[in-house]
């Protein structure tokens, strides 16, 4: 009972952390192999349920391929850096994977940075290849796409249903250049009043900004709970796909979570400490703004078992702390106590 009531209590102090959800560099992945079936990526509808159905081919008879990984580097200052990427192009398999844990309220960041070559004409009806999916198959919460413009592209975006208004930004993103595109969903208490909005090229590092560079509330909210991220690249009409390189995906319920980076100037500036929400080799990334001696470090399993308890000296600035727990794959909490008795709760993921 006691574990019950620490865990619970640490979820409430979590919630108040930026909450990341997922993080995908595709780094662990094999080169020139389809996404699907590496990692959590799948292009089935069944099971895990969270693809969203085979592609379509150009006439009958002819094979798809599935979206590939690609030794293509990505990167966005404050954002992060990464040696690979996935294809974006049409008459592929599309390929999703799951958002957990599901969301059903607040709002959702979603975060990637894109390198294309090309995008549809407005002509040719521009289609999404990128859609954040209900858990209901049918449901789409909302959508991305992009549109030439001439010497560049913009960015669409599209709430719920294939036939709602489309919102483009004014942003003019250059082909062959590496655009951070974040997505916000925001969720509201109507029916139809959820909102979705982009930001383009964004200083990450600055905070979100007051003003999208797109935003839009038309149509009906298609949003109960939204459990997956899917590139949709299964169109069959490749005038009105885009093509290109897309990485770095990051989805979180806060703008700051999103980063790669361990830690940005912007997510320590309200907390004095913040550790990073993944561990990396069984190094804990921590930041503060201040130095804290004897601080007590605590690492507890999801399940709210104690796994480590050790004194630290935390310096200013970054630095990193070696666990001595081998944390297998999963959630866990860290919790900080400086010498005043201040607490700070974390939630990391090992991977």
């Amino acid at each position: 009972m006691k574990k019950i009531l620490l865990l619970l209590l640490l979820f409430a102090f979590c919630d108040t952390e930026a909450q990341l959800l997922f993080q995908d560099d595709f780094s662990p992945y094999t080169v020139d192999q389809e996404l699907s079936g590496q990692g959590p990526w799948s292009n089935s509808p069944i099971a895990p349920n969270v693809g969203i159905g085979a592609c379509l081919p150009l006439s009958a008879g002819q094979p798809c391929s599935g979206a590939k990984v690609v030794a293509q580097p990505l990167s966005y200052l404050n954002y992060g850096t990464a040696s690979k990427s996935i294809v974006i192009a049409s008459v592929q398999d599309g390929v999703a994977r799951a958002i957990n844990p599901v969301v059903t309220n607040g709002d959702l960041y979603v975060g990637m940075v894109l390198k294309l070559s090309s995008a549809p004409l407005s002509s040719a009806s521009p289609v999404d290849f990128l859609r954040i999916i209900n858990s209901d198959p049918t449901q789409v919460a909302f959508r991305m796409l992009v549109v030439d413009a001439g010497f560049g592209y913009n960015i669409g975006i599209r709430k719920g249903a294939s036939a709602n208004a489309t919102a483009y930004s004014s942003n003019l993103c250059n082909y062959g250049d590496d655009v951070l595109v974040i997505l916000k969903y925001s969720n509201l208490d109507g029916a139809n009043d959820d909102v979705v909005s982009v930001f383009v090229n964004p200083d990450y590092n600055s905070g979100e900004p007051l003003t999208p560079s797109a935003t839009t509330a038309a149509g009906f909210d298609q949003n109960g709970a939204i459990d997956r991220l899917a590139f949709r690249l299964n169109y069959n009409v490749a005038a009105s796909m885009p093509t290109g390189y897309a990485g770095l995906v990051s989805v979180s319920t806060t703008w700051e979570g999103l980063s790669f980076d361990p830690l940005s100037v912007n997510q320590f500036e309200a907390n004095p400490i913040k550790v990073s929400s993944f561990l990396d080799r069984g190094m804990l990334q921590i930041s503060s703004a201040n130095t804290s001696t004897n601080a007590q470090l605590k690492v507890y399993s999801a399940t709210g078992s104690l796994l480590e308890n050790t004194i630290q000296t935390i310096p200013s600035g970054h630095s990193q702390i070696a666990l001595q727990s081998k944390l297998e794959t999963g959630l866990y909490f860290i919790q900080i106590t400086e010498e005043t008795g201040k607490k700070h709760l974390f939630k990391i993921i090992s991977k």
